[in-house]
């Protein structure tokens, strides 16, 4: 029932598709990906209260579920209640440091916050751990529907840096700028270029040119 009601999802037939998880539910009522996934329809379906109830016990069921976190989160931020998403994003991100949507989602609710920093270090994060800038970016197949959040990191990375780069901050987050748009050759020569004029935070500089070396 819970992988026909996916298939419904995937569909767009959404009805039938909450029929299906709560039949799964039904039938085993600490299914907690069921609870999920049936959040998920209700989010799609604009149902942002009852996405919040399926997330909710969803993460009651398993504690350790960052999807969830990540999910609700999301629903939050529909509703414009915006300390309540980055609360879920960020215990998404604790529970599981190494998924990129996280910090973009949470980078996106700091920007709405006009927390403009920490929008940035989120926006940073996204794009130092995304497995494949192409795909994932391009193709928005790892933001899921995100892409609103992928073109405000780059309006915010434009706002700051200066073009051509003059500072090793600009080249700095003119490379962080090139991999929202799956430019690997330009942002690796941008952040080899803000090495060069020592830039101030080494530690993330050479975390990508680290990955660039072993994506080679």
């Amino acid at each position: 029932y819970n992988n026909r009601g996916n298939a419904y999802e995937e569909k767009g037939e959404y009805d039938k598709a909450i029929a299906d998880y709560s039949k799964a539910i039904e039938l085993d009522p600490k299914d907690a990906a069921a609870y999920n996934n049936r959040g998920i329809t209700y989010y799609y379906k604009i149902e942002y209260d009852r996405a919040i109830i399926d997330y909710s016990k969803a993460i009651k069921l398993d504690f350790k579920n960052a999807a969830a976190y990540n999910n609700r989160g999301n629903a939050y931020e529909e509703k414009g209640e915006y300390d309540k998403a980055i609360a879920d994003y960020s215990k998404a991100i604790r529970i599981n440091p190494n998924h990129a949507a996280f910090y973009l989602n949470r980078g996106s609710m700091y920007h709405e916050m006009k927390d403009y920093e920490r929008a940035l270090e989120d926006y940073d994060n996204t794009v130092r751990l995304c497995p494949n800038y192409e795909a994932d970016f391009v193709d928005s197949k790892f933001v899921s529907g995100r892409q609103v959040s992928v073109e405000k990191a780059i309006k915010l990375l434009d706002s700051i840096v200066n073009d051509p780069p003059e500072s090793a901050a600009d080249y700095y987050y003119t490379g962080v700028r090139q991999l929202f748009v799956a430019d690997e050759f330009t942002a690796r020569l941008c952040f080899e270029e803000a090495l060069k004029m020592d830039y101030s935070d080494k530690v993330k500089l050479k975390q990508h040119l680290t990955k660039f070396e072993n994506r080679n």
